[in-house]
């Protein structure tokens, strides 16, 4: 079995199972898996539910554009919630047991430095690796980040992700004209 027939099958079976749990519990679990995955919690299928939700959705169970909507509020609900907790608990935390895990003012000076001139960057491409995107709220709270770029670049991704999935959607629909 190859490699690409390997990923696709564990994909197919991923996003089955989404599927029905999305068909037994709803709405409510993929606007709470999405929100926990947004807050930090890593690895959590958040994302796979909402692909799970997309299948349930086409066959009519519910309406795409609320679940479009919710999924942006249960999103943004848990960005908002990890920014504010690192905000609020992080630079305070980091500051008091930092010299335990190896951070040095010298280096929390350096990170501040670092996210005030690239941190709409790191917010935008951090939505890429995996550990990063879950954790990014905790971070730039923690560096000090403000609220309106850490949001933006957030959503300017999504936005960017949107239309290139309505672009491929669109693509593979054939012409009815």
């Amino acid at each position: 079995m190859s490699v690409s027939s390997y990923f696709l099958s564990y994909l197919h079976a991923a996003v089955v199972s989404a599927s029905g749990v999305v068909d037994q519990y709803g709405l409510a679990i993929v606007v709470a898996g999405l929100f926990l995955e947004s807050a930090g919690v890593i690895f959590l299928p958040g994302e796979t539910l909402l692909i799970g939700a997309g299948f349930v959705a086409s066959q009519g169970a519910f309406n795409p554009l609320v679940l479009f909507a919710l999924g942006i509020m249960g999103t943004s609900a848990g960005w908002f919630t990890a920014y504010y907790i690192g905000y609020k608990v992080g630079i305070k935390w980091v500051k008091k047991h930092g010299r335990w895990i190896g951070i040095t003012a010298e280096r929390l000076n350096k990170t501040h430095t670092f996210m005030n001139k690239y941190g709409s960057i790191v917010v935008l491409f951090g939505r890429f690796i995996v550990p990063l995107r879950q954790l990014q709220g905790y971070i730039s709270g923690s560096a000090e980040t403000t609220l309106q770029d850490f949001y933006l670049w957030n959503m300017a991704l999504r936005q960017i992700e949107w239309v290139g999935f309505t672009m491929q959607r669109s693509s593979c629909v054939p012409n009815r004209s």
